[in-house]
């Protein structure tokens, strides 16, 4: 049988491409890539949820209805993630108003 006609071996087969993706994130924790460590689990979260989307929510033969919600509720996403990152940016950065303990009790009368 080919794995175009066989729906539980294609399901299969993803699950280990899942597993697989899993195994490269774990092992991307033990690998230090600065910034490039966050990018590429990133690039990879993106991937397990795309292959979850289409094939075990089954997206690519659902109806326009149940796609422009997922799209929608991506787009939602989007959106929260941006305001909250550029909330982030806007904010002051000031250091924190307390002193450690050594700090006070070298001088009691510093505020």
């Amino acid at each position: 049988m080919n794995a175009r006609q066989d729906p539980v071996s294609r399901l299969v087969w993803i699950w280990l491409t899942l597993l697989v993706l899993l195994a490269v994130t774990t092992a991307s924790a033990y690998v230090d890539l600065g910034a490039g460590n966050s990018i590429a689990n990133l690039i990879i979260a993106a991937a397990k949820a795309a292959l979850i989307a289409l094939f075990f929510m089954h997206l690519r033969r659902s109806d326009a209805t149940v796609r422009v919600a997922a799209g929608a509720a991506l787009l939602f996403l989007f959106f929260l993630a941006f305001l909250t990152f550029g909330d982030y940016l806007t904010r002051p950065m000031h250091p924190a108003p307390w002193r450690s303990p050594q700090e006070s009790t070298l001088n009691p009368h510093a505020v």
